[in-house]
């Protein structure tokens, strides 16, 4: 509901979403709060922007999704399909929601993969 009215009170243009519940080890002993705020808190963010017809979302996400890949560099290319924590599940589930908001509701998004930061 906060972030509903944050949405309706702030009538933003474009969002930048830098907040997630980080950390891989902690995601070992609270999986809860990764589910609650890496991913129903990133959907509370989609719905918001969907619904102020926010022009763009640029979000978080993490190398993490890469799992044990050993080729080097990273490429936006290679798969991550196989993430090894939780942590990075649940940001790779926010790629893909992201996606999915981008081409049913025309939201523009750009995911920016951090490395450790």
């Amino acid at each position: 509901d906060r972030i509903s009215a944050l949405f309706q009170s702030a009538v933003p243009e474009t969002v930048v979403n830098l907040a997630a519940q980080a950390g891989v080890r902690y995601s070992l002993t609270n999986p809860h709060a990764y589910a609650e705020s890496n991913l129903n808190g990133f959907l509370n963010i989609l719905e918001g922007c969907r619904h102020a017809s926010v022009s763009h979302l640029v979000y978080a996400s993490s190398s993490s999704i890469y799992g044990g890949s050993t080729r080097m560099p990273f490429s936006v290319h290679d798969s991550a399909d196989h993430p090894l924590s939780l942590y990075a599940a649940s940001k790779k589930a926010n790629e893909l929601m992201a996606h999915t908001y981008s081409h049913l509701f025309a939201l523009p998004t750009t995911g920016l993969r951090f490395f450790t930061v």
